[in-house]
């Protein structure tokens, strides 16, 4: 089991981002999560395989199902951070995923519980809204994200969430192309997240490398119409 003793625990930073201090194996370090996500990649996996294949090119993995095993898994096979989700207000699932040594937890499986109160947890929390109302009652600190979605319906919000509030956004995209990923960070958003619905894509490493590099060079129209070409043929069939 990987496990983080926390250590002064959480420094709230600009855009809503945290430095964490960690403690393992009697070496100190300082994991800055702000510079690790901002405007960076986050890649839905659904088993370790997924997960060793995006290691050191996506900024972060996130899984979705409470699934321990997998979660440890991937932790112990893997350098990026990874970020689980746990029911709305199940602190206990939460505080689970602390100790397995969790960076960032997503509580936005569904739950009639309310949100889990904030001290009660050491770690960034992240919850999925719908709209602005939502996001409009959510703590300062915590991370928002949209929920999983085309870029029609997604932009708008990132959008409006940027312009209305002082908060880190990150977008939850069903399927993304280059034009997407170049698109959100132009309105500002702080990080995206894409589905595993990528590794359905004829050529998922194709497609990553193409979305990473769009995230790099975001404000680079040239670059982005580069890796634009022929786009439609690696996207998963789902999204033509």
């Amino acid at each position: 089991m990987a496990e983080n003793k926390m250590i002064n625990i959480i420094f709230v930073m600009n855009m809503g981002f945290f430095i964490t201090f960690l403690y393992k194996g009697g070496f100190l370090f300082l994991m800055e999560l702000l510079e690790e996500l901002e405007k960076g990649i986050i890649v839905e996996i659904e088993n370790v395989k997924q997960a060793i294949s995006v290691d050191k090119i996506a900024n972060a993995v996130l899984i979705r199902n409470f699934d321990l095993s997998l979660i440890e898994e991937t932790i112990d096979a893997i350098s990026l951070p990874v970020i689980a989700s746990c029911r709305k207000g199940h602190f206990i699932e939460a505080k689970i995923l602390e100790k397995v040594g969790v960076s960032i937890i997503d509580e936005s499986n569904p739950s009639n519980l309310p949100y889990i109160s904030k001290g009660e947890i050491n770690l960034p929390i992240m919850r999925q809204i719908n709209n602005l109302e939502e996001g409009e009652k959510m703590e300062e600190d915590i991370i928002l994200r949209t929920k999983f979605g085309g870029i029609d319906e997604i932009a708008g919000l990132v959008k409006e969430i940027k312009e209305k509030l002082n908060t880190t956004i990150f977008a939850s995209l069903k399927v993304a192309s280059p034009v997407d990923i170049a698109l959100l960070f132009q309105l500002d958003c702080d990080a995206i997240i894409i589905s595993s619905m990528l590794f359905r894509s004829p050529n998922p490493p194709k497609l990553l490398d193409s979305i990473t590099k769009a995230a790099r060079y975001y404000n680079d129209i040239e670059k982005v119409l580069n890796f634009s070409k022929d786009i439609d043929k690696i996207l998963p069939s789902e999204a033509k």
